[in-house]
């Protein structure tokens, strides 16, 4: 129901150009909607259990369905033999991407929640609503009191425990959803579908393929593949609404700048700070358009703000201010100012952030090296323009996270900026495939094969695709 839920949006948008990325990406938009089910029926006042959500999903599902009516000319030509052959060069890496799911996925089915911030955050909030069959449980209304000074995992952004919540229920206390992290493992697969089919969309399958494998041999990164926390779906989830803005920016259409905005949203739902990184986006949005349509880019780079406004607004203050009655102890995040020596506390942050967790190898092996070695070889001998609003988006996400560290309490380098980092990672590699040296390289390899280079965001796309 989750990926038909997604698939229904997505198809509609009409905001891929191929096949497999509209099943990952349908994967994505599926989960992170059904997210928002308990919520519905939370407020209908029936008791958060199997029937009333799974009712409320299915309900969501037939008209997310509803939505597929008239676009068979679109799904034929992106369901097309031409846009997802699997070529015999790629099963050697979808093998050793399947050999590393199956261990997440098994990890993720048969162990337990781990990571402290997730017993006393998601995982409790979900546990407490399943049992006491309400979103407002004792977790709000009689244990924070006591504790809220010390702790606001309980005040995470809601898609992770609402994800635990809705797996809970399918697991009847039996079964490998009995932890409630398998949605996890579906979300890893719908994003890595996603990410590969965009790649191999933009270079050769060969070099998508080594791209992907770098990053799934990143050790910190596959680790939390079956450790439930906020942030591998939260870099997901902008990584993809980063990609379709640029995509908009690219070549237009409305359906991309929607999707863009709806995955952003997203992004915020599942972590508060990504607010401050959607900015990026609707800077991105004035910039590009104002010169030609001044009105028009205000519009759309407040409605793009907006969107991801709009759940941490729900979150923050309609549920957890306003139907949740905290205690007046309770802290959602505190920002303060710095007074003496500003320059120099800025400065050691981000000399602490490289050296403890960007250039760590043993967090992320030598995928940050490769990064640096091969953006650097490019620049050098190409003096290169493309992919550079990638490049702003990682300049931009780095210097915030330093400033979020700097103003916001609780916000650290060691933990904050380290899963943080996950979003910059897949950028990272995301630019490379836009860099005129892999594209050479992609194009050598096409030559050589005797295959048609295939449609950059920037070329018409064929009938039936926007």
């Amino acid at each position: 129901m989750q990926w038909l839920l997604g698939f229904g949006m997505v198809t509609r948008l009409k905001a891929v150009r191929n096949g497999m990325s509209l099943s990952g990406l349908s994967m994505l938009v599926g989960l992170g909607v059904s997210s928002l089910v308990p919520f519905i029926v939370e407020f209908a006042q029936l008791p958060i259990t199997a029937t009333p959500v799974f009712v409320g999903l299915g309900v969501l599902t037939g008209f997310s369905a509803l939505l597929l009516q008239g676009q068979g000319e679109y799904l034929r030509a992106v369901f097309s033999g031409q846009r997802t052959a699997i070529r015999l060069y790629e099963l050697p890496f979808l093998g050793f991407w399947a050999y590393l799911l199956f261990i997440s996925a098994w990890k993720c089915a048969w162990f337990p929640n781990t990571p402290f911030d997730t017993i006393v955050g998601p995982d409790l909030v979900a546990t407490a609503a399943v049992r006491e069959q309400t979103l407002a449980s004792s977790v709000f209304t009689e244990h924070l009191p006591l504790v809220s000074v010390f702790s606001n995992q309980p005040f995470y952004a809601p898609f992770t425990a609402m994800q635990q919540v809705i797996y809970l229920l399918a697991a009847q206390n039996d079964g490998p959803f009995v932890f409630g992290k398998i949605w996890l493992t579906v979300l890893v697969v719908g994003f890595g579908l996603w990410l590969y089919a965009e790649l191999r969309e933009r270079i050769h399958p060969l070099l998508a393929g080594v791209l992907i494998t770098v990053l799934a041999c990143t050790p910190e990164l596959f680790s939390y593949t079956f450790l439930v926390q906020t942030d591998w779906a939260n870099a997901a989830f902008f990584v993809v609404g980063v990609m379709l803005l640029q995509r908009y920016l690219a070549s237009g259409g409305r359906g991309v700048l929607a999707g863009s905005a709806l995955l952003m949203a997203l992004a915020c739902w599942t972590r508060t700070e990504t607010i401050f990184f959607a900015a990026i986006g609707s800077l991105l949005l004035f910039v590009r358009l104002v010169r030609r349509h001044p009105v028009r880019a205000v519009v759309l780079a407040a409605g793009y703000s907006l969107a991801g406004l709009l759940p941490v607004l729900f979150w923050n203050y309609g549920f957890l201010r306003g139907y949740v009655p905290l205690p007046p102890q309770a802290h959602l995040g505190v920002i303060h100012g710095v007074t003496d020596g500003y320059v120099g506390k800025l400065l050691a942050v981000f000399s602490a952030m490289n050296k403890t967790v960007v250039f760590d190898a043993d967090y992320w092996n030598y995928t940050v090296y490769i990064f640096v070695g091969l953006a650097l070889l490019n620049l050098v001998l190409f003096r290169d323009k493309r992919g550079w609003i990638t490049l702003v988006w990682l300049i931009g996400i780095y210097g915030l996270f330093g400033l979020i560290i700097q103003h916001v309490d609780g916000a650290n380098v060691a933990y904050t900026f380290r899963r943080g980092f996950f979003k910059l990672l897949f950028l990272m590699y995301v630019y490379l495939a836009d860099t005129t040296l892999v594209n050479r390289l992609s194009e050598w390899l096409y030559r050589w094969e005797d295959r048609a280079i295939p449609l950059s965001d920037e070329t018409p796309a064929p009938p039936g695709i926007v």
